[in-house]
């Protein structure tokens, strides 16, 4: 699928690009323009604060460049044509790839001929050739302190803090209405993989849903009705928010982790960083360096399909997981998040052509 994208992408050193005026930059080019702020997405701007050292080399002219190179996240460039128009032109006039990020909830196509692009949201019945999955710009919530491992019990506790409840009567009607296309779009097409695009919030609920009141898991939810990561939705204190999201985690064996609008998960990234086991629950996800990391050694992951079943899976989980093995899952979920999945090591491994082999496959969980 993306195996020649990515093996090409290793031998990357040189880019072409140009900033618009006024527009956010892609993270990768921090360190050659310097880091702007992002008050937007709150506590994003923490993912960023090592990264210090450029990870590409920039050229003014193209014929020069390994690469082309977007300057700005895709979703910001749906309305700018005439420069993404520019990049297409370039490329074909220089037999040269057009490297793209896209860092946000769609999993449209991108509209250029010969793009490498790495996107948040893929659902792997849809996956391009040309997509590659990256990892969330998630805040490393281990804030520099030491690990804090958890002892096995005879009850595991999942714990969950965020969006889980309607904010409105509007929000309840319209997330029944788009579930209700998605629904009708599987059913017709006899591609029951499709409700996988049913909104995260409803996953989310059933989930909680499916785990409360069972005898074999102990809870430790938050239920909010807004979504506290993003200043025009939060409806409490951010610092407060924030300090019981991560406490929340700290203090819970596994943690529930859903979709939200996109096919991917904050929370994913953010739980790893803490070295918490994953609950992920599976909505056809594709996940990063998916060759290269064996996920299913550090973190739990229960199809869609199963949600109502989820006590029993989780439980039949535990009781087969040894001491030695849940505190190992811990460690290595810290260890892969700190090598592969943090931004700064993300974007190096990207960028790295020791790392990279014309081999490289990505492929949908399953």
């Amino acid at each position: 699928m993306a195996g020649s994208a990515i093996g090409l992408m290793g031998f990357m050193h040189t880019v072409y690009t140009r900033r618009l005026p006024d527009v956010p930059l892609i993270p990768l080019l921090y360190p050659n323009f310097g880091k702007e702020e992002r008050d937007v997405i709150l506590f994003m701007n923490n993912a960023f604060r090592d990264i210090k050292d450029p990870f590409v080399q920039i050229t003014d002219d193209p014929a020069k460049a390994d690469y082309l190179l977007l300057a700005h996240n895709f979703s910001t460039l749906r309305k700018r044509s005439a420069y993404v128009a520019e990049f297409e032109a370039l490329s074909k006039k220089h037999e040269k790839k057009v490297i793209v990020f896209w860092h946000g909830d769609r999993d449209d196509r991108v509209p250029l001929s010969n793009a490498i692009v790495f996107r948040t949201s893929i659902y792997g019945h849809s996956m391009r050739p040309e997509e590659i999955a990256m990892p969330a710009y998630s805040e490393d919530l281990l804030q520099g302190e030491l690990l804090q491992m958890r002892k096995k019990s005879e009850v595991l506790t999942v714990g969950f803090c965020g969006w889980a409840d309607y904010r409105s009567l509007r929000n309840r009607f319209g997330t029944y209405v788009q579930n209700a296309a998605v629904d009708a779009q599987a059913f017709l097409s006899s591609k029951p993989i499709l409700r996988a695009r049913r909104k995260g919030l409803s996953f989310r609920r059933a989930a909680i849903a499916s785990l409360r009141f069972h005898d074999t898991v102990r809870t430790n939810f938050i239920i909010r009705s807004s979504y506290s990561g993003h200043k025009n939705t939060i409806n409490m204190d951010p610092e407060i928010a924030r300090r019981e999201y991560r406490d929340n985690m700290l203090q819970s064996d596994l943690a529930l982790c859903v979709k939200g609008d996109g096919n991917f998960s904050y929370r994913f990234y953010e739980a790893l960083s803490l070295g918490r086991i994953p609950l992920l629950i599976n909505t056809d996800c594709v996940l990063p360096f998916a060759d290269k990391i064996d996920y299913d050694a550090f973190i739990l992951r229960v199809p869609f399909q199963d949600i109502a079943k989820l006590p029993e899976r989780v439980g039949e989980w535990w009781k087969r997981l040894s001491d030695e093995g849940f505190v190992g899952m811990q460690k290595q979920a810290r260890e892969v998040y700190e090598r592969y999945l943090a931004v700064p090591a993300f974007l190096r491994k990207m960028t790295d052509s020791h790392f990279i082999q014309n081999d490289y496959r990505v492929t949908a969980t399953q």
